[in-house]
């Protein structure tokens, strides 16, 4: 996987899938998560667990956007989703 299909692919679990501000197909409004995917991306290419990319998230959402109520269930589909990306990726690597 290049690492611009890696961005994309990414963003879109971020804006399809996350989604906290509720943006939808807003397309001016499709670039609002992109200051999120380096710091994302720098965690799928750990080891880390669900737990710990939810955990991620949830901090995110409630410290970085302000927001009180999160969805934790959500947020558990949402790095599952992520981390099948990281999962992708190592495959690509590993070949």
């Amino acid at each position: 996987m290049e690492k611009k299909d890696l961005i994309s692919n990414v963003r879109s679990v971020l804006l399809n899938d996350w989604d906290p501000v509720g943006i939808g197909d807003n397309l001016n409004l499709s670039d609002e998560y992109d200051g999120y995917i380096g710091s994302i991306i720098n965690i799928l290419k750990q080891s880390l667990s669900i737990e710990e990319i939810v955990s991620l998230l949830e901090k995110i959402e409630k410290i970085e956007m302000g927001i009180d109520s999160v969805d934790v269930k959500k947020l558990y589909d949402v790095a599952t989703k992520l981390k099948s990306i990281k999962d992708s990726l190592m495959v690509v690597v590993c070949k």
